[in-house]
């Protein structure tokens, strides 16, 4: 099992640890509505060196990317990432990747529901990636994901006034202690979102800086089950959730991720035929009020006549007060504004609704 640098400091912080997909990580506090407030109000850093890391120089890799991945690499400026994704030959998603231009080679990061030896042997043993340059550098680096409605406050703090003009999706160098660190801004919340990617030489000294400049703005160290519900009600795609369940993009509602122009990707063909042959199923957004109580994955989602779907998702949102649920539907019932039917056709109302669900914070902050 792959165990984090920084392991320490965070169970340090309150942090408990557990195993997803042979990677100790950093799961959550004794309060995790703490951290989601934390996150919804002020900033939250998160470890997300479980990510697989990989480079790939720029002039070798890019035949090697658009082959394996659905995005187009091909169009990718210098200093921009692509959000797409891995699957297998049968087009079912394996990892959520983010590949950045970062000067004259690509760094990509994945989240993945594979352990790194599977993601690597699909990588570099069925597609012969070493043969375009890959390598792996899962081990040489550290991810700190600061989010939140103030982390443009702390990533000022640390990295200086320039990193204000970030914009979303893109990556960016700056010094830390002396050391090359990359910025990518991104995240999955809702809020401001900053990946860190730094040496392991400097990574306890990053924590310990972070740490000081989110707790000045009354914000809290989070583990990773937070970031669980923070995409829920973010309407952000989770494939350690909705996505290890569903599995097809299509019916995930992933299609921006593809370059449909290229489906010669792993599992385009596939695809392809799915998209010709009509999608027969879609995830929608749901809420269901608290009193009814806890709702699990795979209950029924029920109509007047009987069993329509099922819950895929679901957690309690600390910002509305209540559940909020993705179920995958038919096609044709998968859209907001319907009532249907929790576990029977007499079981508590459930509403299909459009999401995000409100508006975050970071939407309507001013910069300065």
């Amino acid at each position: 099992m792959r165990e984090l640098l920084l392991k320490n400091k965070f169970m340090a912080n309150g942090i408990s640890f557990k195993e997803r997909y042979g990677i100790s990580i950093p799961f959550t506090s004794d309060n995790i509505e703490h951290e989601y407030n934390s996150v919804r109000n002020a900033v939250g850093l998160s470890d997300f060196s479980f990510l697989q890391k990989y480079t790939i120089p720029e002039d070798k890799g890019i035949d090697f990317l658009n082959n394996v991945f659905a995005g187009n690499v091909e169009n990718l400026r210098f200093g921009r990432v692509l959000h797409t994704f891995l699957s297998d030959e049968n087009g079912n998603i394996i990892a959520d990747c983010y590949i950045a231009n970062n000067d004259e080679e690509f760094l990509i990061l994945c989240e993945s529901i594979v352990d790194d030896s599977q993601l690597d042997k699909i990588l570099f043993e069925d597609n012969n990636g070493a043969d375009f340059g890959l390598k792996n550098i899962t081990n040489d680096l550290v991810v700190l994901s600061i989010d939140g409605s103030n982390a443009w406050k702390t990533a000022k703090e640390i990295f200086g006034v320039s990193i204000l003009g970030l914009p979303y999706l893109s990556i960016e160098e700056f010094q830390f202690d002396g050391e090359k660190i990359n910025v990518i801004r991104a995240g999955k919340t809702g809020e401001f979102g900053y990946y860190v990617i730094a040496m392991n030489k400097v990574a306890e000294k990053l924590f310990d800086t972070a740490l000081e400049k989110i707790k000045q703005v009354e914000g809290a160290v989070c583990g990773l089950d937070v970031h669980n519900i923070l995409r829920l009600d973010g309407r952000f795609f989770n494939i350690f959730s909705e996505g290890a369940i569903v599995r097809n993009p299509l019916y995930l509602g992933l299609q921006w991720m593809i370059d449909l122009e290229n489906m010669n990707f792993i599992g385009g063909q596939s695809l392809q035929n799915q998209r010709e042959a009509g999608v027969g199923s879609k995830i929608t957004g749901m809420t269901i009020e608290k009193e009814y109580g806890s709702v699990a994955i795979g209950d029924k989602i029920c109509d007047e006549n009987g069993e329509i779907g099922y819950i895929v998702s679901a957690r309690h949102s600390y910002e509305l007060d209540k559940t909020v649920a993705l179920a995958l539907l038919p096609f044709e019932k998968a859209y907001s504004g319907l009532k249907f039917y929790l576990k029977t056709p007499d079981g508590p109302v459930v509403n299909t609704i459009s999401m995000p669900p409100f508006t975050p914070k970071s939407l309507n902050m001013k910069l300065d």
